[in-house]
């Protein structure tokens, strides 16, 4: 008996060594958790700048899901799966799961005899990372208000493209041909400047957008390359409110959609953020206040 529960123990134990040495499908993980939403997680991660590993690429990602890096530390390369999942309606799950493609066996053999300066690295990397979203959300607030109609507009409108983050480059570069346009024909702004999202490709993150001055129509009023004359049309949306710098409007999609998916709710790629405040006023940005409306379908 004693020599058939040694051989089951050597079987088992010879078992879990392969296992992790050579079948395990990552070296190790660590995690977080927060109540910021998944798509500032995301973008943070996609950007982020690390302390303590070397030239950082993206190899893989899923939009407000996960992102790979492949990096270095000490002269080693590794790849970290950072992946983003929910706990419950307001807390996600941070992890960053690492492998090493090139040094399995010895990686493996090092965490076993807790020699990892590695691994002490990556926690702290993951609390500067975390310390860091904390700390950008005295920079914003956001609010989710419920359904209710976007505003019906006659405007004045450019139509642009480019990448998300940089929708608020493209309204500073190109507002001087509305400025400009609004005051050759003495018009009326009775609202505040606003921008209709088309579309958003996921793959790519390109928005198509138009960036208009809402006006009171004049006979006559001409048309331009640049300027076209439309109306926003009303439609039924969910409503945000978003203070903080116009550069992070987006963080307010962001929270709708992780409150779309537990509420199952069915939203549009069309968005129109009205900007209530003028940047040029200066102020504190937290109290610049942005009206968002997503197309409920």
């Amino acid at each position: 008996m004693k020599k058939l529960l040694l051989g089951l123990l050597i079987v088992g134990l010879v078992g879990i060594s392969i296992w992790y040495l050579a079948v395990k499908p990552y070296d190790y993980s660590i995690a977080f958790t927060t109540n910021t939403p998944s798509g500032i997680i995301y973008e943070k991660i996609q950007y982020w700048k690390y302390d303590h590993f070397n030239d950082a690429e993206i190899l893989d990602q899923e939009l407000n899901k996960s992102v790979t890096h492949e990096l270095d530390f000490s002269d080693k390369s590794l790849v970290i799966d950072w992946n983003i999942s929910p706990i419950n309606d307001s807390v996600n799950q941070v992890k960053a799961v690492v492998n090493h493609p090139e040094n399995l066996i010895s990686n493996r053999i090092s965490l076993l005899t807790g020699e990892s300066e590695e691994q002490d690295s990556l926690k702290a990397e993951l609390e500067i990372l975390r310390k860091s979203l904390e700390d950008d959300k005295g920079n914003y607030n956001i609010e989710i208000l419920g359904e209710t109609k976007a505003p019906k507009t006659d405007c004045a409108c450019m139509s642009l493209k480019g990448q998300l983050q940089q929708k608020a480059m493209l309204m500073m570069t190109n507002i001087g041909y509305l400025s400009d346009y609004v005051l050759e024909h003495d018009l009326e702004m009775p609202a505040k400047p606003r921008v209709l999202v088309k579309s958003w490709d996921k793959e790519t993150n390109e928005i198509k957008f138009d960036f208009c001055f809402p006006i009171i129509k004049k006979e006559g009023l001409p048309e331009t390359e640049k300027i076209k004359l439309k109306t926003l049309p009303s439609f039924s949306a969910m409503h945000v409110v978003f203070n903080g710098n116009y550069l992070f409007t987006h963080y307010g999609w962001y929270k709708l959609q992780d409150y779309a998916k537990r509420h199952d709710l069915n939203l549009s790629e069309q968005v129109l953020e009205v900007f209530n405040n003028n940047p040029e006023m200066g102020g504190n940005s937290i109290d610049w206040k942005t009206d968002i409306y997503t197309l409920v379908r």
